[in-house]
């Protein structure tokens, strides 16, 4: 594989390649004994939460955590900013206008935090064909590049419908898709140079993340870092130990490089449950953390759990999020916090920063690993103000000479102790808001996953119970749930003012008789980002406690397979609601039987099913602001195909549907009705309500013409009213 070199042949060729006169290489690449915490500030397809102004707006709250912050390539190109055009200007992108981009660099600025540019220089792409780079214009000189500056083996070669580009060979890997710029050329060094002054000079970054560092030899990154000065330089090395290593040699030491070696341990450990995967053994004997940040090349490894590629392909991590994290937070290098997972697990992830940064870890602290075992990994950190141990598996175990009280952060898979007060108070473990209410969202009973009927919990002090019944889907095992702390008419609003608490991992399994830990999620956050419990169908006790941020569940209850619901509604053409989701005639109690008065009209004549022109209805136990609430398995009582009722009080299966998104209704001729559910034995019963001299309605215009439609006798002894006789001398009189 192109780019793979040995510590000898690296080290010669960054010999050969830096000029006797460059400045001092100690100040460059990544600063010694450095405290700060990045941010990669996007994702794939991030446009919205990574806008200009959408960052600006957090400036406040992401400075107090992130000393850097990683965006996209900021200059005008096609989709995210890997297929660059212009370098030196027209930094109007995808992401915002350069107006905006400098706004929110500046304002960063003055609050401590620099932001790291996504230099794309390995392949460059035309503005409008395969090769014509932009002639700009920057510091008084004309920048451009020509058919030299492209390696000749470049897929353009190839093209028969293309020149032939005239420049050297690669001296990394191959890029598909754009022109590999040769970096041997005198020309293509000195745009490479200028484009990183400009960088720095002209839009403020105060570093650079070089992008695909094994497209080109890792001697001129040194090259260009030396020329513009670049104190923080890391590069995308996607590799191994051995290699990573060999580059940032290569490099001269001007540039940090991602630990991949790293992220690996941390998808391996996670995805096997063996920790001992987090440990690097030194001669075979010594542990050390994994990756880059044992020994030697602490200071130059950027630590991550995920990025933008990662998170999308075979290699995203998949495990316990927050454990991951806690591992590079308290560890050497310089951890790389992904924005989704910042997003996702904020409170936990803050908490872990305001630990680093009271203890003072840095990128070049020392370790020492006090256990390793499958389901354990201890080890003791080294800051400038105080030691940090951290345990990152799923064994209870706390390590010698710290006590509970030591305990600063806690959850799922980590604990992390120290005798530091962390942000300076004295109760090191700030306690967590109560919120005034809290209701419990999921495959409940009644109200399946309702935003505006979940059923709120009992309130004492920080705790909050309630006893509740979970109903599966049909073929499902496992019901799931979480908790928010207000409700609203739809998701979008209810996630824009509630915050959500959840499980530490999507579809973790809760028990009965188990207590676990909550993650809270601020209000903001998607629905889809909030993390649910998976519990067996039944009833149980659940209690929040606010003081611990924890979930008991109690003792499993087996649950009657179809109890009689506390609500029962008829929905449909029943008294003027047109199948309006939110509207339905509640019926009443009475024994074992729900029973309604209620008139079952079509609200147009022309609406008709199969020709008909009859009124239809179904059931349900709940009503909700949109059918797909409402379309909840279980939730609905229709037959699978339309059945007519007759209104002789001949019982009629009540019948579940069984694809409530496709639910069929009950048919009858139009006409007031008595209604009646026997829950016990599932039956339906109508009976005609009409009688001579009451129940008075407005039939005018298109109403009274389903009466006709059925053949149904109209008299109208006088100009205002009618009588429509039914069955012998039974008339109902209606007013018109």
């Amino acid at each position: 594989m192109k780019g793979l070199y040995s510590r000898a042949l690296a080290l010669g060729l960054f010999g050969a390649a830096v000029a006797a006169t460059a400045p001092d290489v100690s100040a460059l690449g990544w600063p010694e004994n450095y405290e700060g915490v990045m941010l990669q500030g996007f994702y794939w397809d991030s446009y919205k939460d990574t806008a200009w102004t959408n960052l600006e707006s957090q400036a406040d709250e992401l400075s107090k955590y992130f000393k850097l912050i990683w965006i996209p390539n900021s200059g005008k190109c096609s989709y995210m900013g890997y297929m660059p055009q212009y370098w030196f200007t027209n930094h109007n992108s995808a992401f915002g206008s350069e107006q905006e981009l400098l706004s929110m660099i500046s304002t960063y600025k003055a609050k401590g935090t620099g932001f790291i540019a996504d230099c794309v220089i390995n392949h460059r792409n035309g503005v409008t064909g395969w090769y014509d780079f932009p002639v700009e214009k920057w510091n008084g000189q004309t920048w451009s590049i020509g058919l030299d500056g492209i390696c000749r083996n470049d897929e353009m070669y190839w093209n028969e419908d293309q020149p032939n580009p005239t420049g050297n060979y690669d001296t990394g890997e191959n890029f598909d898709g754009c022109r590999d710029l040769d970096h041997t050329n005198a020309n293509v060094q000195d745009n490479c140079k200028n484009y990183v002054k400009c960088l720095k000079e002209k839009y403020g970054y105060i570093g650079m993340r070089y992008d695909m560092v094994k497209g080109y030899g890792g001697q001129y990154n040194k090259i260009y870092n030396t020329y513009a000065d670049v104190e923080y330089s890391v590069g995308e090395y996607w590799d191994g130990y051995d290699a990573i290593a060999a580059w940032i040699e290569a490099t001269g030491k001007t540039s940090a490089a991602f630990d991949f070696p790293c992220k690996y341990a941390l998808n391996e450990a996670f995805s096997t449950g063996d920790m001992t995967k987090l440990v690097w053994k030194e001669n075979g004997v010594n542990d050390q953390p994994a990756g880059m940040i044992h020994h030697w090349y602490q200071r130059y490894a950027v630590t991550f759990v995920d990025n933008h590629d990662t998170y999308r392909d075979g290699s995203k991590y998949t495990g316990n999020v927050i454990a991951a994290n806690a591992f590079i937070l308290m560890s050497p290098g310089t951890p790389c916090v992904f924005l989704p997972h910042y997003q996702a697990y904020k409170e936990e992830i803050q908490r872990l920063i305001d630990i680093r940064n009271s203890a003072g870890i840095h990128n070049q602290s020392s370790v020492k690993v006090l256990r390793s075992t499958s389901d354990c990994y201890m080890a003791e950190v080294d800051g400038k103000r105080g030691k940090v141990v951290v345990k990152v598996g799923g064994a209870m175990a706390s390590p010698a000479g710290y006590s509970d009280s030591d305990i600063k952060a806690a959850g799922s898979d980590y604990c992390v102790w120290t005798k530091v007060n962390v942000g300076g108070g004295d109760d090191p473990v700030p306690t967590p808001a109560v919120p005034d209410h809290l209701y419990l969202m999921g495959n409940l009973d009644g109200a399946q996953w309702s935003t505006s009927a979940s059923p709120e919990m009992k309130k004492d002090g920080g705790k909050f119970t309630i006893s509740a019944t979970f109903a599966v889907a049909p073929g499902e095992k496992y019901a799931y749930f979480n908790f928010c702390d207000a409700l609203a008419e739809d998701w979008e609003p209810l996630n824009a003012t509630a915050n959500r608490y959840g499980a530490p991992e999507e579809g973790t399994v809760i028990a009965d008789n188990t207590t676990v830990k909550i993650q809270k999620h601020e209000r903001g956050i998607s629905a889809s980002k909030v993390q649910s419990w998976k519990i067996l169908p039944g009833t149980y006790t659940l209690t929040v406690d606010f003081s611990d941020m924890s979930l008991t569940v109690g003792e499993r209850g087996e649950i009657e397979t179809d109890p009689m619901p506390a609500h029962f509604y008829i929905i449909g053409h029943a008294d003027g609601n047109d199948w309006a989701s939110d509207k339905g005639v509640e019926m009443e109690i009475s024994g074992d039987c729900f029973v309604a008065k209620v008139d079952l009209v079509p609200p147009v004549a022309s609406d008709t099913r199969a020709g008909k022109a009859n009124a239809y209805f179904s059931f349900t136990k709940s009503l909700s602001d949109t059918w797909d609430g409402l379309n909840i398995a279980g939730n609905r009582y229709a037959p699978e195909v339309d059945t007519e009722l007759t209104p002789d009080g001949r019982p009629v299966e009540l019948k579940a549907s069984a694809n409530p998104a496709e639910a069929k209704a009950y048919n009858v001729v139009p006409g007031r009705y008595d209604v009646e559910v026997n829950w016990k034995d599932k039956t339906i019963r109508l009976r005609s309500a009409i009688e001579s001299g009451i129940g008075s309605i407005d039939v005018s215009g298109e109403k009274a013409a389903y009466y006709n439609l059925q053949g149904v006798r109209v008299v109208s002894p006088k100009k205002g009213e009618i009588y429509i006789c039914v069955k012998g001398n039974k008339a109902w009189k209606v007013v018109y």
